[in-house]
């Protein structure tokens, strides 16, 4: 994804500032002029505030760690300003740059634009999820959220002028979500999204409402990644209830080798009759022995790799292999695959997975692409979140209905 155009300036302090604060004023980038209104957030906590009238803003008490700063506002490029918190206090000029309306272009992939009628439950199976807590979320400005049909690609994309707003009743939420990408490719069936939360408590109710949020946001908490995370760099990850074996994925050659017969034969097939494939009622292609017919069909509905798991538990020693500071640096080769034993499978993950077995433990599969090196902070924060894929439950259960603020903490 190409990133907006960030621009970004100092103002050198003129004044006493608290130490964990951020001040700063938005204005035009080509103009000078203030913008007042913006929404200024730190990424996926509950710290966040609006621009006032002539376009400044002031955030404090900044929980310690690595952080985005979003400043968004209709009609500007979202600014992106990444900070620790050895840097604070700042003040900060930032300068939004008009946003460009797209224009289609002969050389782009055509597509078709539709609404929520036609794309909303895919949009929000993949961005809310599909477990308990997505049956009490509901998007109170999805009529917002535009979709265009890329039929060459097979792709969905979905695109938000304003950020998202969704209230998670099972939670205790509403959450704005600064939408940047949202992809479903129905050809790899895969789905991605980014962008950045800003988290707001309901608040509402008496003492035994708020006690049935704390006890879902601890259910939410156990076994997710941000957990892992806070396990890993804490290094205790048999105390948290995880398991991590490294897992390999082997090529199933008898797969491969069956599916070239296949091809071999169909193409000779098809050289014989003008480009078209032809095969008798009851009869093999030409080159299939007729009694291994059987057996090579059951080696096709085979999966493509096997995977071979590591007998040791890993350690958090053996994930962290660099610290600077406050953040740790991970690393793993192939992949590793990662058991969390004190919960079980939602039943409604069962089912999405088409399987009529019972609940197991939290089991899922994480691959860093690129190979590149994650930082952790304290908080569960890890960058870049891109580069560490997850499939199997995490890649279920990871949705914003089960989402979590950077800065919450579980009660002991």
């Amino acid at each position: 994804m190409k990133l907006p155009a960030i621009f970004l300036g100092f103002i050198f302090p003129l004044f006493s500032l608290a130490q964990l604060s951020i001040q700063g004023k938005v204005v035009n980038a080509s103009t000078g002029a203030v913008i007042p209104g913006c929404s200024v957030f730190i990424a996926n906590t509950s710290k966040g505030t609006i621009a006032n009238g002539n376009g400044y803003f002031e955030l404090s008490d900044i929980p310690p760690g690595k952080h985005d700063l979003i400043v968004s506002s209709i009609g500007y490029e979202t600014s992106v300003f990444s900070f620790t918190d050895r840097q604070l206090p700042l003040q900060l000029k930032i300068e939004l740059v008009v946003k460009v309306k797209e224009l289609d272009n002969v050389d782009l992939e055509a597509y078709v634009e539709e609404g929520w009628d036609k794309w909303g439950k895919i949009f929000t199976d993949n961005f809310v999820g599909t477990s308990a807590n997505s049956l009490q979320c509901k998007i109170r400005n999805y009529r917002s959220i535009r979709f265009r049909y890329y039929k060459k690609s097979n792709r969905l994309v979905a695109i938000a002028d304003e950020p998202v707003v969704m209230e998670n009743k099972a939670l205790g939420y509403v959450l704005s979500y600064q939408l940047e990408d949202f992809v479903v490719n129905f050809s790899e069936r895969s789905a991605t999204f980014l962008g950045y939360s800003l988290f707001e408590d309901m608040d509402r109710g008496g003492r035994a409402a708020a006690q049935r949020r704390e006890n879902k946001r601890k259910e939410a908490y156990d076994g997710s990644i941000m957990h892992f995370m806070r396990a890993v760099y804490e290094k205790k990850l048999a105390e948290e209830g995880f398991e991590v074996r490294r897992m390999q994925r082997v090529p199933n050659l008898e797969k491969q080798r069956v599916r070239e017969l296949y091809k071999k034969a169909s193409e000779k097939n098809m050289a014989a009759n003008n480009g078209v494939l032809k095969v008798e009622t009851g009869k093999q292609l030409e080159g299939i022995p007729a009694d291994s017919a059987e057996y090579y069909r059951k080696v096709l509905h085979e999966k493509d790799y096997f995977e071979v798991y590591g007998k040791e538990l890993l350690q958090a020693d053996s994930l962290i292999i660099a610290a600077e500071g406050a953040y740790k640096g991970m690393h793993f080769e192939e992949y590793i695959f990662v058991t969390y034993k004190n919960a079980l499978e939602e039943e409604r993950y069962i089912r999405s997975q088409l399987s009529s077995g019972k609940p197991g433990p939290r089991r899922s599969f994480v691959l860093l692409l690129n190979e590149k090196l994650i930082t952790v902070d304290k908080n569960g924060n890890y960058y870049n979140p891109q580069d560490f894929f997850t499939s199997g439950y995490w890649g279920w259960s990871e949705k914003m209905a089960n989402s979590l603020p950077l800065d919450y903490e579980p009660a002991r």
